[in-house]
């Protein structure tokens, strides 16, 4: 089964492990954009984290990881809802050339001035709240690497993430320490190697393997020693969620002169959604309709979290 989400707990080793693999939710990402291959390998990588990290959600709402670089990549974005719904787009630099061998540094951290932004953003927010914003430096030399950073700074959490990618798939493998309260979990002795025993096991696992191998499968072959608990599979889909309407309250936002200057140029304002190419038109007449609205419902605007349409 494609696109899937599996969650295993070790309760005796105070660990959880997500696996994900992608293929269609991944290729729709990557048919909408013709990124070169290092880029669209980072950002497979970069998806198929997200995916794991928003199966912890307690919400409803989404989680986006944003990349920000210092090299031919300026900003790397991989959202994914609490029901597993996906979107994912990159900004380069115009006119650089990627070689084919370009690593993550040079991609993204080229001077050590790149940062790593993971935002929390709650589907209800209330009036005037502002999404949940975490920001460390990236570390290290891979997207791994830099995630990996961000749970020890910024969560306290001990994680160890195994990420890849190519054209047709996404995946990874996050294993995660999990607080332990006493020495006895589930009624057994707690297992004090339990988490280097396990980090060893997803250590050994290689691209093409990981590539090839949908979720249930991967977890056999990793962990049959380990007889860890399952909870049940979910699926992950593409899913944009620009509209119209949050196009216009962008539009509103800029103000009345930025668009009357747009108008002044063309007979319309042209926006087009960086995650799925989706085009959003306005007309003179629709811009002016959009202020016409905004003055009859003056009040607290909900604040838009940062990047998304």
């Amino acid at each position: 089964m494609t696109d899937t989400l599996r969650t295993l707990i070790f309760d005796q080793s105070s660990c959880r492990a997500h696996l994900v693999h992608l293929s269609k939710a991944w290729q729709q990402v990557v048919n909408n954009n013709d990124y070169p291959r290092p880029v669209q390998k980072v950002l497979g990588e970069l998806v198929a984290a997200s995916t794991m990290l928003s199966a912890s959600l307690k919400f409803e709402g989404s989680l986006i990881i944003q990349i920000q670089g210092d090299g031919p990549i300026r900003l790397l974005v991989a959202e994914c809802n609490s029901r597993l719904g996906l979107r994912a787009t990159v900004k380069l630099v115009e006119g650089t050339q990627i070689p084919e061998n370009a690593s993550f540094k040079d991609l993204v951290n080229t001077t050590g001035k790149g940062i790593c932004a993971i935002i929390l953003d709650p589907r209800n927010r209330l009036p005037g709240q502002a999404p949940y914003q975490g920001i460390v430096p990236l570390a290290g030399t891979s997207v791994a690497d830099s995630l990996e950073a961000y749970m020890h700074s910024s969560e306290q959490l001990e994680t160890r993430l195994v990420l890849n990618s190519d054209a047709t798939t996404a995946a990874g493998v996050m294993l995660q320490q999990m607080p332990q309260h006493g020495g006895v979990v589930s009624s057994k002795e707690f297992d004090a190697d339990g988490w280097d025993r396990l980090k060893a096991l997803i250590n050994t696992l290689q691209t093409e393997e990981h590539l090839a191998t949908e979720t249930d499968e991967l977890a056999k072959r990793l962990f049959w020693e380990e007889d860890p608990d399952g909870l049940a599979e979910r699926q992950a889909h593409f899913e944009c969620t620009c509209s119209r309407d949050k196009v216009g309250k962008m539009l509103l936002s800029l103000g009345q002169a930025e668009l009357d200057d747009a108008l002044s140029e063309n007979p319309t304002v042209e926006i087009q959604c960086d995650f799925c190419n989706a085009n959003y038109s306005f007309t003179r007449a629709d811009c002016n309709a959009l202020f016409t609205e905004s003055s009859h419902h003056e009040g607290p605007q909900e604040p838009q979290p940062p990047t998304l349409h």
